[in-house]
């Protein structure tokens, strides 16, 4: 089906948008995650250390839950990342396509759903990585002054 550049633009446009929400869910998501990680660990170290509880949780388990907790908000965060960067990629290949409406290539093969995956991005997101750590230092070190003041 042979399409005109205005449609063709059109199409891009539209993909550009959804790139654009993707990213920013992506990353809202990674904001929300950290959050919910962090603070779960916080309630349920509160919750296992009540003293009128009959179930005493030792400090050892509790050490334990905080480990998981660490891992699996890594777990979860470099998972997000990496989609964060695949759908960056995706960006810049339908950005290179507008560029190359109006040019001879441009008009032989137009596929928007190509393969992006060797496409270098521009924006690293390197301040993301400054969640996890610090939610991992904060779950850490509770989980030190829990394990070393109570038995």
């Amino acid at each position: 089906m042979r399409m005109s550049i205005a449609m063709r633009a059109d199409l891009l446009k539209t993909l550009l948008v959804e790139d654009r929400q993707e990213i920013r869910g992506i990353r809202s998501s990674i904001y929300n995650l950290t959050t919910l990680l962090a603070t779960a660990s916080f309630a349920i170290s509160a919750f296992l250390f009540r003293q009128d509880q009959t179930f005493a949780a030792s400090s050892f388990t509790r050490t334990i839950i905080d480990g998981l907790f660490v891992m699996l908000l890594w777990v979860l965060f470099l998972r997000l990342k990496r989609d964060l960067h695949r759908a960056r990629q995706c960006l810049v290949a339908r950005q290179k396509l507008i560029m190359g409406l109006g040019t001879a290539s441009g008009m032989a093969i137009f596929n928007p759903f190509q393969d992006a995956r060797k496409q270098t991005t521009d924006v690293s997101d390197s301040e993301l990585w400054w969640l996890p750590i610090l939610a991992t230092l904060a779950i850490m070190i509770k989980a030190l002054v829990v394990y070393n003041q109570h038995p």
